[in-house]
């Protein structure tokens, strides 16, 4: 293992790009996607709790900082008010499971628990709209525009990442009005899909997405509906509430930069891969590079070449011979251990356009 340091650090990596392993990864993994729609609650439990499965561990709920597995869930139905509760824009209730929302609208709503279902916006709205867990739904005000941004648990000032996303929602009759969008920290779009619909009112419909090649997600847009609150539905209007949401365990992206991020290549090219690492304030005590999912730190071949970053901090260099990766996408991931018990993890996804030159 090769060492390095930078102030009262000792960083220990060993980054392996054995090519063998580069040129028979799994290019073009896609992500695992579980949804369902349906009359009631039962329609959906199966893919709701496949999901879980997917994310894996138990659900740490408000326990400060990143925990080393499991995943996080909100169902609104904690929050006091027995009428419409109206948050901010932004939204950092939910900051200590590691979740701020923000909107083009407004504020949020959240339903009461005894005027429920938004009747205190739409008196319809009851007959539209069922509950996955009672008594509260949760909505945008001003916008059908959902971001869900992700934090350490506890510290919102510390931007974070996760394996996988999902949300329950009611009312959903449009095949196309209702979606998911999952980015990567850099702001690259990772993949998109829409919410499953159902004929009729009160409706319950599931869509989650995990991401088992490596990629992080920084952030998810949610579109619900094809309108804002306070409409009655009619016509084309499709009014959208939303339910129980469930992700990853969020993990400090925030310090740790790999490039080149995110794009298109050609496979001709040579380039170097830099990680960068800023900010870290334990040693660190392991870590794993994986590559399309693999995990190659068990193979070696050194190509490190570490250096220092003039703002403070650190970068650890590895050239990359033009040809070497297989045409596709590809998913480098980065994850560090520190003494101080915290983490580190990032992810970039590159397309390997095959080309040729004389």
């Amino acid at each position: 293992m090769r060492k390095s340091s930078f102030s009262n650090m000792s960083l220990q990596i060993v980054f392996v790009l054995l090519a063998g392993v580069l040129m028979a990864g799994a290019a073009g993994a896609g992500p695992v996607v579980r949804q369902a729609s349906g009359a009631n609650a039962a329609a959906i439990q199966s893919a709701v709790d496949q999901f879980r499965a997917d994310l894996g561990g138990a659900n740490n709920g408000v326990t400060s900082g990143t925990q080393p597995s499991g995943r996080r869930e909100i169902n609104w139905d904690a929050v006091p008010g027995t009428g419409l509760t109206q948050d901010p824009n932004p939204m950092p209730r939910f900051a200590n499971r590691g979740a701020v929302f923000t909107t083009p609208g407004t504020a949020f709503g959240i339903s009461g628990s005894s005027v429920t279902e938004f009747s205190d916006v739409n008196a319809t709205y009851p007959a539209l709209f069922s509950l996955f867990s009672a008594p509260k739904l949760f909505a945008p005000l001003g916008s059908n525009v959902t971001d869900v941004l992700f934090n350490v648990p506890g510290n919102q000032a510390v931007a974070a990442g996760v394996t996988g996303f999902g949300a329950v929602f009611t009312d959903v009759d449009s095949a196309t009005s209702t979606r998911l969008q999952f980015f990567a920290p850099d702001g690259t779009l990772l993949y998109e899909s829409v919410v499953p619909s159902w004929t009729g009112n009160e409706t319950l419909s599931f869509l989650g997405v995990s991401f088992n090649a490596g990629e992080i997600v920084g952030r998810v847009r949610i579109i619900s509906g094809n309108t804002t609150f306070g409409p009655d539905e009619s016509g084309a209007l499709d009014v959208v509430a939303m339910d129980d949401f469930l992700y990853g365990e969020p993990v400090a992206t925030a310090g740790l930069t790999l490039t080149p991020g995110s794009g298109t290549f050609f496979r001709t090219g040579a380039f170097d891969i830099v990680i960068g690492l800023e900010g870290a304030t334990g040693s660190v005590t392991g870590g794993r590079i994986s590559f399309d999912g693999l995990d190659v730190t068990g193979f070696f071949l050194s190509c490190i070449r570490p250096g220092t970053i003039a703002t403070g901090g650190q970068t650890f260099r590895c050239p990359i011979a033009g040809g070497l990766l297989s045409p596709g996408d590809h998913v480098l991931q980065v994850e560090l251990q520190f003494s101080n018990l915290t983490r580190m993890r990032n992810a970039v996804r590159w397309s390997l356009v095959n080309s040729r030159e004389p």
